[in-house]
Formats: structure tokens, sequence, C-alpha cells
């Protein structure tokens, strides 16, 4: 039966305050992962949990592994699962803050440091990030396919997804930054051993972040499907997956992006190849330069996220604004690698870096809209939503990626040599030849590698404005029971 027409390109749907909940929920879970997703957890790893560099490599290769398999299971379950009241995303907003808080302070609990414990730290370490990652999966896959559920509306959800991404990366930006620095300044103040400051820190950030995460369920669904249009099996789900070429290569990029993981040195290089009087403050060492080093070279990315809306019509498209952003960042680092670190090069280095990073803050605005229209444009053609799977591949490749990242780094300090030391009073010149002198092109090359390989995939991203245009008038012809373009191969197949 036919239905009134309503047009969802000009009707507004999302309230102030709705909005406002959300990002303060977005900030609770960005605070949490702040502690986890950043550098400062390998070097909680290596350097206070004490663990091998070899061992830390193969447990955050072997965690990953397991967000590979974990993350799309969670999606497809979430896109299988209808609550009583016809939500499938809201509720889980409600339920997994507590799990968060409770999981993040057990990861950060370093109850032993022995060498001949290290098969039950290493036990205890895998056990708890499990849990930990079961119970934020469920919740960040969430959150990011809700903003795809707030309003049938493109633009108004791609306002939406910018104020989120924006916040999010913000919250995480500033948080994950000087969290290491702040905590390092405490022990060094206090005498407090760094272990004991950091599970403090996890119980304000980690716990009280997860409380704030539950303002998340504020924000509201109102793109449905009637249940027998839903996935009705593990296999169905991974099928939908697959016939989404935008999300596959959008991933592909993510995942040729993890290869960059001079990110995860730099704390490493600062500790054992910048003089400890730098900056003529004993109560800043590694840590604290680490800060000032992401500070300078990402905080000049947020103009990039305040510009991502004028970027996409400049550049023609937000996959075109993501190929500027790596070459951007190829350009940058390559002429920083050339100027050095050596004396007052080091500050020119990493402003070179800086301003090779300002367009970069428009990265996780334009791959969420891309996940968000290729949601849409796969209900189009399949008349099946996919908020679940598809968001738990985003929140699935940004942990494996993170992990490989990480793996790499380490599995690359092992090669070099490296050993931790602890509580020297100088720490140049105590690692290898090796060490010192592939550290800082490792550092500083591999992100500029990582970022040539990133933009083949989007090479191949082919989703045009007027695509989009189609897409968006047919589903809302179809949601009001009005004649579509009949350019859709779902509903030819309905008509037959």
């Amino acid at each position: 039966m036919a239905g009134s027409f309503v047009d969802n390109s000009q009707k507004k749907y999302v309230e102030k305050k709705e909005l406002v909940n959300f990002l303060s929920g977005l900030a609770g879970q960005n605070l949490v992962y702040s502690l986890i997703g950043g550098s400062f957890f390998t070097y909680f790893m290596t350097d206070i949990a004490l663990f091998p560099a070899l061992t830390v490599s193969v447990l955050l290769i072997v965690m990953k592994v397991w967000d590979g398999i974990n993350d799309p299971i969670v999606g497809s379950f979430i896109d299988r699962h209808t609550f009583a009241n016809g939500e499938k995303l809201r509720p889980f907003l409600k339920y997994t803050p507590l799990p968060v808080g409770v999981f993040t302070i057990l990861l950060f609990l370093v109850f032993s440091t022995e060498d001949s414990l290290l098969w039950l730290r290493v036990s205890y370490f895998i056990i708890m990030y499990i849990c930990w990652d079961l119970a934020y999966t469920v919740q960040d896959v969430s959150v990011w396919g809700i903003t795809a559920t707030v309003s049938p509306n493109s633009s108004e959800r791609d306002r939406f997804v910018q104020w989120s991404r924006t916040v999010g990366s913000i919250v995480y930006g500033a948080f994950s930054t000087v969290i290491p620095m702040a905590l390092e300044m405490i022990a060094n103040a206090v005498g407090m051993s760094m272990a004991l400051v950091t599970l403090v820190f996890a119980v304000i950030f980690g716990l009280g972040g997860a409380m704030l995460s539950y303002r998340c369920s504020y924000a509201r669904e109102r793109i449905t499907v009637v249940k027998e249009d839903q996935q009705q099996t593990l296999r169905e789900s991974f099928m939908l997956l697959f016939k989404n070429k935008m999300l596959l290569l959008v991933t592909l990029s993510n995942l040729f992006g993890s290869l960059g993981f001079g990110i995860s040195l730099v704390t490493y290089f600062f500790k054992y190849e910048i003089p400890s009087d730098f900056l003529g403050n004993g109560l800043i060492g590694a840590l604290g330069l680490t800060t000032i080093y992401f500070i300078v070279t990402g905080m000049p990315s947020f103009i990039g996220m305040l510009f991502a809306d004028q970027m996409k019509k400049w550049l023609g498209g937000y996959r075109n604004v993501l190929i500027f952003i790596q070459i951007f960042n190829i350009v940058a680092r390559t002429i920083a690698f050339f100027v050095g670190f050596e004396g007052k090069k080091l500050w020119i280095s990493m402003i070179i870096i800086g301003i090779g990073s300002i367009p970069s803050g428009a990265s996780s605005i334009a791959q969420t809209s891309i996940f968000c229209d290729s949601i849409d444009y796969m209900e189009w053609k399949t008349g099946k939503r996919t908020e679940g799977i598809t968001f738990s591949m985003q929140t699935s490749f940004t942990k494996i990626s993170s992990g490989i990242t990480s793996g790499l780094a380490t599995l690359a300090l092992h090669l070099l040599g490296y050993k931790a030391i602890d509580n020297a009073e100088v720490y140049l010149g105590t690692q290898t030849a090796a060490f010192d002198s592939w550290i800082w092109p490792l550092t500083v090359l591999t992100p500029a590698i990582a970022s040539v390989l990133f933009i083949v995939p989007l090479l191949f991203v082919d989703y045009t404005k007027e695509k989009r245009a189609l897409v968006e008038s047919d589903l809302n012809a179809r949601r009001n029971s009005l004649k579509e373009s009949g350019k859709s191969h779902y509903v030819n197949q309905e008509k037959s």
C-alpha cells in the first residue's frame, strides 16, 4: 500500500540534546581507549609490566588475530538480533559500559614482574584482554553502527558523523598523548612506581570513562528493517560482507596503513637517542617527550576535522580526501627524515611532520561516511542493512591494525637487539649499534611507506555523488512504498 511521501533530504531528525548526550558518551568511550589504543599500551607491556620485547610482539599479534575472529562474529550477531522493543543497537550501549570499565582496570593490574612467573603473567594478561575486548567490541560496534541509523537524511547523518569523529578524535588524541606524560611526572614527583600510578589511571579513566559512555544510549535508531529482511545466519552475514566492495577496499587500505609501525617506536627513540636533559627538567622523560612530539605532530590534524566537509567539496568526495591525506603525509615525512634529529633539527622535523598531518584529521570522518554510504548501498542492492557487520569490520581492523603496528614495532626492537633498561641515570648509548642506526628511519619513514600502500586500494573505490543521490532517492521511495528508479537488482528481483 502506498504511503504519503516524506522528503528525507530536507527533514531534520536529530535533536541537539540527543547529539550532546551521544558526544558526551563518545568522549567517555575514548577516555577508555586512550589507555589502550596508543603507543603507551606497548610501552606499558615492555617497560612497566616488563614483558620481553619478543613476547610482546607475539602477544599483540595473537590478540589481534583474536580481534579478527571476534569482531565480525559480534557484528553478525548484532545484525541478526533484535530486542523486544524493535531496536538492535541501543540496548547494547546500556549494558556494556560497566564490564568495559572493570576489565580495563584488571588489564592494567601488574601483580608481579618476576621472570619465573612469566607464563602466569602472560596467561592472566591474555584472559583479561579477551574479556575486555569482547565487551568493548560489542559497545564499539553499536556506537558506530547507530551513526548510520540516527537519520535517513544522509546530509544530516554526515554532520552527525563529523561531530562524532571530531569529538572522539579530540578526546582520544588529547588524552592518549597527555596521560603518559602526566603518569610519568606524577610517578617521578611522588616516588610511586609506574605500575601503581598506571593502575590508578586505569580506575580514573578506564572505569570513569566507561561510566560516562553510557550516555551514548541516548541516541535513537530511526532506520530499521522488518524482521524478515534481517540476516538469518552467520554465513549470510559474511556473504553480504564480501559483496560490500567499498567496505573491503577501505579496510584493505587500513590494513596497509598499519605497516607504518614507526608510530609505536617514538618513545623508544626519545628514551635512548635524545639526551635526558633535552628540556632541562628531570620530571620530563621519554614519555613526556613523546607527549610533546604527538602534540606538535598531531595537534594540527584538528584543523582537518573542522574542514572535512569543505575538503570533500574541494576534492570531489571523501575517497579523494583520503588520497590527499596520504600524499601530504608522504611528502612531509620524507622531508623530515632528511632534515634529521640532531640538536635543534629535531624541532624542525617535528614541525614539518605536524604540517603534514593537517589534513589527516578528516580521515576518520571520511572513512565513517564511506562506511555509512556502503550500508545504504547494500540495503539498496540487497534489501538488508548491515550496520553490525560493517562497523565490526571497522573496529576489527582498527584493532588489528594497531596490533600489527605494535607487533611489528616490538619485532623490530627484538631484531635490533633491544633490551629494556629501568632506572638508569643515562640511557643514551645503552642500546645496540643497530638500534642507534635504524631507530630514526624506522620511526619517521615507515608511516610514509604505509601511506603509499594505503592509496592503492582507494583507486578502485567508485561511488560517485550521482550514485549516492540515486541510492538515497530510491531508499526514500522504498520506505514510503513509492515507485523506485528500477535500477536496483533487489527491486527487480522482488518484482519477478
